[in-house]
């Protein structure tokens, strides 16, 4: 949670530096929208898109502006978290694969288990619970394996649940904030009639603002959270496909070895 936290201040900085970057670059065209039109060109209008800010669009939308800009920042602190805990190199890492396998061509079975205690990674914590349950047969060793690959699993999928609730809250927002906008364009028709269209089409174009933020939102936390779900099955694939390789190994180099595997008396051997 500190983590997603310090990544969501990093993320509001980041977006607070973009705004202020692009902002003077968008209300430079102001005074031109503003100049008066020449001779034989139409007035250009005082709600002319491109003498906009993005201050202005955010005040079009109202309030739901601002939980639509809490939603981002959760959703791209969530992205770029799980990014980096998904990493191959932080699941199963290469430099302790190479040691351990270096124990593991020395027969040094007790240093792969110690090795395994120590590391906190992924593919050392199913590793340990295999080696712990190796004499008892490889059938309690892939039992074992695959419940610590299930509790990665679910390790490995921490926060997407989230990632997808506020895509969906982030839709629900943005058309929350059009439907309080529609109401407030109705009102203004019950009030003033329909004799100004331009009024009521106002209106109705600032409160589809807030759809277009929640679609935004909504498709950026749907879209990554496909992605990182995908990415969750193939590393749990990985994880017990290294795990029952390497005890699968262990196995036949025992009974190449004359031992009778775990759990089985000599005649059944």
């Amino acid at each position: 949670m500190k983590t997603i936290m310090l990544i969501a201040v990093l993320v509001l900085g980041l977006l607070g530096g973009i705004a202020g970057m692009v902002s003077p670059v968008l209300a430079q065209q102001a005074p031109e929208a503003a100049a008066p039109a020449s001779p034989g060109t139409p007035e250009a209008s005082e709600d002319d898109p491109e003498g906009r800010t993005l201050a202005d669009w955010y005040a079009m939308g109202g309030w739901i502006m601002h939980g639509l800009v809490l939603c981002s920042i959760l959703t791209l602190a969530m992205v770029f978290e799980r990014l980096w805990a998904l990493r191959r190199g932080a699941v199963i890492p290469r430099r302790f694969m190479r040691k351990l396998m270096e124990h593991w061509r020395n027969r040094d079975i007790p240093q792969v288990i110690a090795m395994c205690g120590e590391s906190d990674v992924s593919i050392a914590r199913v590793l340990r619970a295999g080696l712990l349950h190796f004499d008892e047969g490889l059938t309690r060793v892939e039992g074992a394996i695959e419940v610590a690959g299930e509790h990665e699993a679910t390790l490995l999928r921490r926060n997407l649940s989230v990632l997808s609730a506020l895509g969906n809250i982030a839709t629900m927002m943005g058309l929350l904030g059009t439907v309080l906008g529609m109401i407030e364009s109705f009102d203004l028709i019950a009030q003033t009639g329909t004799g100004d269209a331009r009024v009521v089409a106002g209106g109705i174009f600032q409160a589809l603002v807030t759809t277009a933020a929640g679609l935004i939102v909504g498709i950026t936390a749907v879209g990554f959270h496909s992605y990182l779900r995908r990415k969750v099955e193939i590393l749990e694939i990985d994880l017990e496909d290294t795990s029952f390789r390497l005890m699968e190994e262990i196995s036949l180099e025992r009974e190449s070895a004359g031992e009778a595997p775990a759990g089985l008396t000599p005649q059944e051997a």
